[in-house]
């Protein structure tokens, strides 16, 4: 009876410490799914957010979804994101989203960008003057109701005039020379609402191997380096083809006592 007790608990003991935590981070299958809201569909690493978790993408660039809005939060602003291009370019089409639908009652500070992201050329800072004392800035009067009685829009490079509230937001230049004219409010709201491009910057050489050996790319937060997560649910640092190799031919070990040479028969 007592070696029958000892060998339940011995069972029960090791039964305990061989099943896997539920809470283990599954990259390969976690990370196969591809984010998907309104009309930014398909969209993998370094991307993460709304179905993918972190350690899918880098941090910096986490998506939300809402009412089949993309956002991406950068410097403490909230951005709409009009589209993303995956390919050769990797680019955002981004504008504010508290100046999407008016711009004559702005909630955060300027537009600005941090080391994660860089300007694609044909786009060009705008200051926005709010409330001016003097008539000269050319504004607009903006709707009843609104937090800010009239707007103005200027270079980013001029000075503001006295007596005047400020904002510097970045949109669209179709010339390219920072030249731009409005007619009135309306005209300002969508020139800000065709948004503007920026460029993420990746490590896509990286994620192209790691795909080529049919792995998944994710992100290692703790390392700040690209994983990539491999069939067999491993991690790797680079690719899978070690991982494949190793399943495909296996190492069998020998069994004990005996030898691949041949025995002599005495």
């Amino acid at each position: 009876m007592k070696s029958w007790l000892f060998f339940s608990s011995s069972f029960a003991f090791f039964v305990f410490i061989n099943i896997p935590s539920a809470s283990s981070f599954d990259g390969y299958t976690s990370c196969s799914n591809k984010f998907n809201c309104g009309e930014i569909t398909n969209v993998g690493f370094p991307f993460w957010g709304y179905g993918r978790p972190e350690g899918c993408g880098y941090p910096e660039l986490n998506l939300t979804c809402s009412e089949n809005v993309t956002t991406i939060g950068i410097n403490g602003v909230q951005y709409r994101v009009l589209k993303i291009n995956q390919e050769a370019e990797e680019t955002l089409t981004l504008v504010r989203d508290d100046y999407y639908d008016k711009i004559c009652s702005p909630k955060f500070g300027d537009t600005k960008l941090n080391s994660n992201f860089d300007y694609v050329s044909g786009s060009v800072d705008v200051k926005l003057l709010y409330d001016c004392t003097s008539s000269s800035q050319g504004g607009f009067s903006c709707p009843k109701g609104e937090t800010y009685g009239d707007v103005a829009a200027v270079l980013a490079a001029l000075p503001v005039p006295p007596m005047c509230k400020s904002k510097v937001i970045r949109i669209q230049d179709a010339t390219g020379l920072g030249l731009f004219s409005f007619e009135n409010v309306t005209e300002l709201e969508q020139a800000v609402r065709e948004g503007f491009e920026v460029k993420y910057k990746v490590d896509s050489a990286k994620c192209d191997e790691c795909v080529g050996t049919k792995g998944v790319c994710g992100y290692d937060w703790g390392l700040s380096e690209t994983v990539c997560y491999c069939p067999n649910r491993s991690s790797e640092s680079r690719n899978c083809s070690a991982t494949a190799e190793a399943i495909n031919n296996p190492v069998l070990p020998s069994a004990k006592g005996t030898s691949s040479e041949p025995k002599q028969i005495c």
